[in-house]
């Protein structure tokens, strides 16, 4: 993070072995993921803070990232900001690098507006039925409510890793941050 020019304050994710119930999320460890997003945002309310940017363990920055994100000009009703993720629907060219996102996944590296801190929270409670109930599933419910963006291409991406949620070495990037699946839903971006 130093090499990209972040500050940033460590906080240590909830251990999932340490849950004993579930409540509706596929397991623990999925439980827990979206318990630590929850108190990273309500920490973020009470201190008042203007956004809050959430970058996983595994995140890989761009070899360009600071000029790239130099670059880029959030529109001013943004909500929620991804430096990478996994589009889902064909999200809409703004401006150079910059994409309003339909419907995306992964959550290594996010950014909330304070405005949207309270609904974020609310939403990464679960108990939605009939859907796999998971941070970034749940996150992506807020898409079309919450105006959201993203780099494109991605600025962070995963690492190919072991993952905690997963229990498997995997990562949905390729080592240049492109998406591995669902790749037509960016195609119309790529020149």
């Amino acid at each position: 993070m130093a090499d990209a020019g972040v500050t940033a304050q460590w906080f240590r994710a909830l251990d999932a072995r340490r849950l004993r119930r579930w409540k509706g999320f596929a397991g623990a460890p999925q439980r827990a993921h979206s318990l630590s997003f929850r108190l990273l945002l309500r920490a973020a309310q009470r201190r008042d803070s203007a956004a809050l940017l959430v970058l996983e363990d595994d995140a890989v920055f761009h070899p360009e990232f600071r000029d790239r994100v130099a670059a880029l000009e959030l529109p001013d009703d943004w909500q929620i900001f991804y430096f990478g993720c996994q589009h889902l629907a064909p999200p809409t060219l703004v401006s150079a690098g910059l994409v309003r996102v339909r419907r995306a996944l992964d959550t290594h590296a996010v950014t909330f507006r304070r405005s949207a801190f309270l609904e974020a929270r609310k939403t990464m409670r679960g108990r939605v039925t009939g859907r796999d109930q998971c941070t970034d599933v749940l996150l992506s419910l807020l898409h079309e409510r919450l105006p959201t963006y993203a780099a494109f291409p991605n600025l962070i991406w995963q690492a190919l890793g072991e993952s905690d949620i997963a229990r498997h070495c995997y990562s949905n990037y390729d080592a240049a941050g492109r998406q591995k699946h669902c790749t037509e839903m960016v195609s119309h971006l790529r020149p």
